[in-house]
This record gives C-alpha cells, sequence and structure tokens, in this order.
C-alpha cells in the first residue's frame, strides 16, 4: 500500500510541476528530473516520453552547437561518417544500407551540407578560378592544326555561299536545294564560331584568311561574345528562348555567374540523373534495390563535391595551384568509386574495376546534362 501511495503522489506531484511553470524542479540550464516539454518524471538523460534531454544548456556556446548540430548532426555521428565517407565509403554505403544507420549521417542529409559548405566557403574565398587562358596549356602544333581547320572551315563557307547565290539565280530553282544548301551554310558558321571562339580561350588570336595580319583580341570573353554575336547560330526553335540564350552568350561572365548560383540550387538535380545510370551497372541484381542506389549516389556525390571544396581552397590558399586542384579533383574521384564500389556491392577486384570505367563515363553525361540544365537555367 505504501508502494502505491508514493507512486500516487509522484503522478501528482509530476502533474502539479507540469501545469506551473513557474515551480519546475530546475531552471533551463541545469539537469532536469521533470520533463519541461511534457511533464513526464525523467529517469536517465532522456525523457522516455518525449524524447527530450534532460540537460537543458542555457549559454551562447550552444547556439552554435545548435547551428552546426542541426545542419549536419555533428556529435559523435559526424566524427564517425566522414572518416568512413573518406577512406571506407564502401562499409559506411553498406552498413547503412543493412540497417546499421544510429551511427551514421544519413545520405541526404549529408548531400545537404555538402551542398552548404560549398556555397559558404566558395562564397567567403571565391569559387574555381575561371580563365582558361591561364590554365590551359598549349601545344603549339594543336594550335597550328586549329588555325589551319579554321582556314579551311572558312574556305568551305565561301564555296558553299556561292553555291547558293547560284542556286537561287536558276531561272527554275530546284525544290528544296536552296533551304539544304542554308541549312549545311548555318551548321557551318556555328562550327566556326565555336572553333574562333575556342581559340580565343586559349589567348590565340583566330587566323582571318582574308585579313591574315588583322590583329583581334585575345581575350576569352570578347572572343565569346563576338562569336555569340556573329557565328553562333543559336535556334532552339523558340525565337524568345534564342534570344536569351543569345543575350547570354554575350556576357559570358554574367552567365558563369548564373551558372554558379543555379548549380547550388539544382544541385539535387544530380540524384535523379545518376540513378539510372549506377543501375545500369547492376541491372540483373535480385537483392539489390534502387534505395541502396539512391544511398550509394547521395554518400558518393558527397564525398565529390567535398574534394572538389578542398581542393578549391588549397588552389585560392596558394597551397598548390589551380591545375593541380583541377588534376586532384579529376584523378581521385575513381580511385574513390573503385574502393566504394567494392566495398558497397561486395564486388571482386575485376568487378569493381569494370564497374568503375563504367561509372567515370556516366559521370561525364550526367555532369554534361546537369551543366546544360544549369547554362539553360542561367541563361532564361
Amino acid at each position: 500500500m505504501s508502494d502505491e501511495s508514493d507512486a500516487a503522489g509522484t503522478t501528482v506531484a509530476g502533474s502539479l510541476v507540469a501545469s506551473e511553470p513557474g515551480r519546475q524542479d530546475g531552471k533551463a540550464g541545469d539537469v532536469q528530473t521533470v520533463c519541461p516539454n511534457c511533464g513526464a518524471a525523467i529517469i536517465g538523460h532522456y525523457c522516455h516520453e518525449c524524447g527530450q534531454s534532460a540537460h537543458l544548456p542555457r549559454s551562447i556556446g550552444h547556439i552554435f552547437h545548435d547551428i552546426v548540430h542541426g545542419v549536419l548532426h555533428f556529435d559523435s555521428k559526424g566524427w564517425r561518417t566522414l572518416p568512413m565517407l573518406a577512406l571506407r565509403p564502401g562499409t559506411l554505403t553498406r552498413d547503412y544500407v543493412e540497417g546499421k544507420r544510429a551511427r551514421y549521417i544519413a545520405p541526404f542529409p549529408m548531400f545537404l551540407f555538402t551542398v552548404f559548405v560549398m556555397y559558404f566557403s566558395f562564397a567567403m574565398v571565391g569559387g574555381p578560378k575561371v580563365d582558361l587562358a591561364d590554365a590551359v596549356q598549349l601545344d603549339p602544333k594543336s594550335v597550328e592544326a586549329a588555325q589551319k581547320e579554321l582556314v579551311a572551315e572558312t574556305e568551305k563557307l565561301n564555296a558553299l555561299e556561292a553555291e547558293l547565290a547560284a542556286a537561287k539565280a536558276k531561272p527554275v530553282p530546284v525544290p528544296g536545294e536552296a533551304a539544304e544548301i542554308s541549312g549545311r551554310i548555318r551548321e557551318l558558321r556555328t562550327e566556326i564560331g565555336i572553333l574562333k571562339a575556342t581559340l580565343g580561350t586559349m589567348g590565340v588570336v583566330p587566323r582571318d584568311p582574308a585579313k591574315p595580319d588583322a590583329p583581334q583580341p585575345p581575350d576569352w570573353r570578347e572572343a565569346l561574345a563576338k562569336a555569340a554575336d556573329k557565328d553562333i547560330d543559336v535556334d532552339t526553335g523558340n525565337p524568345g528562348l534564342d534570344a536569351k540564350l543569345r543575350k547570354a552568350l554575350q556576357n559570358p561572365e554574367l552567365l558563369f555567374y548564373k551558372m554558379q548560383q543555379s548549380a547550388y540550387k539544382f544541385s539535387f538535380l544530380l540524384v535523379p540523373l545518376s540513378l539510372p545510370f549506377v543501375w545500369l551497372l547492376f541491372p540483373f541484381r535480385r537483392h539489390t534495390h534502387l534505395y541502396d542506389h539512391a544511398v550509394f549516389t547521395l554518400y558518393s556525390l558527397s564525398f565529390m563535391s567535398l574534394l572538389f571544396v578542398f581542393a578549391v581552397l588549397l588552389a585560392r590558399l596558394g597551397l598548390i595551384s589551380f591545375p593541380n586542384a583541377m588534376a586532384i579533383s579529376m584523378f581521385v574521384p575513381p580511385v574513390h568509386m573503385f574502393v566504394q564500389l567494392k566495398g558497397a556491392y561486395g564486388l571482386g577486384i575485376g568487378g569493381a574495376l569494370a564497374r568503375t570505367v563504367l561509372l567515370s563515363v556516366f559521370a561525364i553525361v550526367v555532369l554534361s546534362l546537369f551543366m546544360v540544365i544549369v547554362m539553360a537555367l542561367g541563361a532564361v
């Protein structure tokens, strides 16, 4: 009877405390014995009813802890997940898929965190250096070949324009002949424009067959803007969209800025773009599901993003050159993909190596599709 009376007394006391905030067991910042959130008695470090912690810190330092924790759950999970993501990504992926999830940061929050880190880092120190004239080392033989190709293509264009004039001058025009020649002329002008812009990006003065000694501005921005204005034929079938794309190409610096902003906002599109290609690596595996591929993709993209940020930051701090930073971003990912594929899907060395080659090709395709989408969004 005494035990029952004590239990009833504890329940009543808990109810009274819960109903009167001014009479809680301790102030915020102290360890609570009655949960301020739901009024239940707390036994241990957390309330067994609502899960709130018994310790309620009230310091400015905890505000910063909450910010970091809210973005990444950066407690023991963060310190456990990041080394696994870098060194043992296959084990991390397999553990999460098989249900060992409490110890790790979930894939999607991890991906969102990497996007946040990328945006914050580049906003503070600047993004990758987009200056092709400094970054590209040219082979003189390749430059000479490109110059000769430009001359040959320009001569073809002149011949086609003469052929078009002759076709239009015929007393009885051949049906469709002028339209067919006009189409070839548009394609050739676009090729010449791209070739001129490419030479301009590399600081090379394109050679004009009609004016071989006429100087042209070597700056790649001006070369691209001039090519977009005169030579590159933008024809999507939508005149309004064509005008916007042409205008965007005429101001490449603004276009690249808009592309950078769109890349952050729409980075999640990398996931649905990547999933079909990852599935193609294992089309006949009965016990491997699309969920498994999604976990693999999210963790892989998270590592690639952090690696890219790390390489660019090293370059911005002057510790390495930008070409070396780009080399790191190009050569480390295949190694990481090999390790992750081998561990996550239980593959042998040969199977993991073959799929790494395929996945590297797929990654280039996905990035190309993503850049086209980002360019379109940035332009319009």
